[in-house]
């Protein structure tokens, strides 16, 4: 080996030794500030109130250890992700700023400040400037879950469904999740977007490829049932009845369409069979039996319609539907007395029944189903609450 060679040899391992000293040295060096920060009172203080939930003393306390300790870029991290949580956007947004400036940030240190700045911009209605820091956290990070849950977040705010649909396909192939369930909700909702706008053909192209995804996203059924329906009532009704078949705790979305195509291919008793079958399945159904009271009443089989709606109203005295069904059956009926007495007694001897649907992931609560909880964003998540008998006084 020449002497250049082995000059170059010893010059190379030379570097190697002091590049891994100062490595070393850095590495105490950080572990001390640490040390140091986590036995300064303040830092102290401040993870004891924001444990407490006192916002604003856990505020005060950690932008005396910023101040104190202005080396350390976790605490102006957190230091604005709670003056964001607190209200204070302007101030959030300056001070990842200025964490952002800082030269000596590391890769991930530098993608969770343009994260948490971009969630900053959203909160205080810069959508533009907001989309555009998670892209570029993307550009510069692909798989960042937290971006990529956040860019979501904010194009669904916006009802941007078709890049709602890329970015939680992006999710699940980042995360290794099946989100096949929530990608064909996200299709369906195109789909109706699509029906809306008059674009039939998108529309049935999206909800059978939501139905492709996953065969029970409900709204994909009533969807194709609705594009059916002027033309051919029996065919709407088939499709809506296999998704009752799928999702039997979901049929009373479909009610009122399947009593409409039912009378419109001259069928109309199929309803009357399809609600029986439904009670025979849940005694505590309640919906289906106040379905087939206003079916038989629209038959005037007052007294039949009459039986259906008490017994619903016993079931669940807190759904409005319930009263008016039952006062509807005692209006159409011979004994208007008797009616109001029998009424009187179902609903003083009736279960409390809780009938706000909630969702299962964060428990917020709505009167109706929806498909995407508003509170925490996730999909196909309520379902509806029932409990048991008044407790007797």
């Amino acid at each position: 080996m020449s002497e250049t060679a082995l000059l170059a040899v010893a010059l190379a391992a030379a570097a190697g030794v002091v590049a891994g000293r100062a490595w070393t040295r850095a590495q105490r060096r950080e572990s001390l500030e640490r040390a140091a920060r986590r036995s300064s009172p303040h830092y102290a203080r401040g993870l004891h109130h924001l444990a407490a939930g006192q916002l604003d003393l856990a505020i005060s306390e950690l932008a005396k250890v910023a101040r104190h300790e202005p080396d350390a870029p976790e605490v102006p991290l957190v230091l604005g992700s709670l003056l964001r949580e607190a209200g204070q956007t302007e101030r959030a947004i300056q001070v990842h700023q200025e964490l952002l400036s800082r030269p000596d940030l590391t890769r991930e240190e530098r993608v969770q400040a343009r994260t948490a700045l971009g969630i900053d911009y959203r909160k205080a209605g810069f959508l533009d400037r907001a989309t555009r820091t998670f892209e570029e956290v993307l550009a510069d990070e692909p798989r960042s879950f937290q971006a990529l849950a956040e860019l979501e977040r904010l194009c669904a705010e916006q009802r941007q469904w078709r890049r709602v649909y890329e970015l939680r396909a992006r999710l699940g192939r980042a995360r290794k999740t099946d989100e096949s369930r929530v990608l064909g909700h996200l299709q369906a909702t195109i789909g109706r977007e699509q029906l809306e706008a008059g674009d039939r053909d998108g529309a049935e192209r999206s909800f059978r490829a939501a139905l492709g995804l996953d065969r029970r996203v409900f709204p994909a059924y009533l969807g194709l049932a609705d594009l059916a329906a002027p033309d051919d009532p029996r065919r709407a009704a088939a499709i809506v009845e296999e998704a009752v078949q799928l999702s039997p705790e979901r049929a009373y979305l479909a009610f009122g369409r399947l009593r409409t195509c039912y009378a419109r291919s001259g069928q109309p008793e199929r309803f009357e069979e399809l609600c029986e079958r439904m009670i025979r399945q849940d005694p505590r159904d309640w919906r289906a039996r106040l379905a087939l009271a206003g079916h038989l009443r629209a038959q005037g089989r007052d007294e039949e319609a009459a039986g259906l709606a008490l017994r619903a109203l016993g079931l669940n005295p807190h759904a409005h539907a319930t009263h008016l069904e039952v006062c509807r059956t005692v209006r159409a009926g011979a004994d208007i007395a008797a009616g109001l007495d029998a009424y009187l007694a179902t609903a003083e001897g009736s279960l409390f029944y809780r009938d706000p649907h909630i969702c299962t992931r964060c428990r917020y609560r709505a009167d109706d189903m929806l498909w995407r909880c508003p509170h925490c964003h996730e999909w196909d998540t309520f379902v509806e609450e029932r409990v048991g008998a008044a407790p007797t006084t």
